[in-house]
């Protein structure tokens, strides 16, 4: 156990460092993609199992993730989100400022549908979507407040529990990367665990995803709506000061981010469903 603890430690305090965040982590997408390949159509399924040549949905993730460091994906790095000022009710076309999660929703889409694409890229254009569909349902990837990019300038102390329930190690981090990565992991050691509670307690009582009209501004705006809820629990730092997050705020979030992520599941079967099963 305690190196179980130490592992876990360690992965939290990733979160400390300055680079881009990366949604949900590892761990997140996984959930997102393993609920929704248990929920594809027997003629989407075998779609998918052709194009990723019997890989698993949550396998590949969180491809996107490392294929946006890569020179030949650096265009797709505005991709992952969109800035959406909480005090805005709502996305704009205005907010999307060429390229954003909106626009490359619609465009992997229509990339995934069109018969006349070839299969290098049906196969990029499923597993862009495996990721970005999880990408819609992280709060602090649909808002920002006061220019934060995303809740990535807000500094935390976190102190939580793991998932035995005892206290971790305190870490320095920031707000997003509590989001993607933290609060995840000091939940369930396993992803396949966690994967396995969703489907038991949730996934059944999600009302079904609006895959019709402008379904990708539908599922931002929902996403926005979560995270100007998150900000209002989350004030503002002093100048040179963090804010102090700890179990309370852990026990508190705990159903949103469970909820977030049996949503993901349920857009990307609906999604997938859509395009390669009807």
């Amino acid at each position: 156990m305690r190196r179980i603890l130490l592992g876990l430690s360690l992965c939290l305090a990733l979160a400390i460092s300055s680079g881009p965040a990366l949604a949900w982590g590892d761990r997140g997408h996984s959930v997102v993609a393993e609920l929704a390949q248990r929920h594809l159509t027997p003629k989407a399924a075998d779609a998918v199992r052709e194009l990723l040549a019997g890989a698993s949905m949550a396998g590949v993730a969180s491809w996107a993730d490392d294929y946006k460091f890569r020179p030949e994906g650096a265009s797709t790095q505005a991709w992952h989100f969109i800035d959406i000022d909480v005090a805005k009710p709502a996305y704009s076309e205005d907010d999307c400022k060429g390229a954003c999660l909106v626009s490359a929703l619609r465009l992997e889409s229509a990339i995934l549908a069109d018969p006349h694409r070839d299969e290098a890229e049906h196969r990029q254009a499923l597993m862009m979507l495996i990721h970005l569909v999880g990408d819609s349902t992280q709060p602090f990837h649909c808002a920002e407040r006061d220019n934060d990019s995303g809740a990535n300038l807000v500094p935390v102390t976190l102190a939580i529990d793991g998932p035995d329930g005892k206290p971790l190690p305190v870490v320095q981090t920031n707000l997003h990367a509590i989001w993607d990565d933290a609060l995840i992991n000091a939940h369930a050691y396993s992803w396949g665990v966690y994967a396995d509670d969703l489907e038991a307690r949730l996934f059944a009582k999600l009302p079904a995803p609006t895959v019709y009209g402008d379904w990708a501004a539908t599922w931002v705006d929902e996403c926005h709506v979560v995270a100007q809820r998150l900000y209002k629990m989350t004030p503002a730092p002093a100048a040179g000061a963090s804010v102090n997050i700890g179990a309370d705020y852990q026990k508190a979030v705990q159903p949103t981010i469970d909820l977030q992520l049996a949503t993901g599941g349920a857009r990307l079967a609906a999604l997938l469903n859509h395009l390669l099963g009807e």
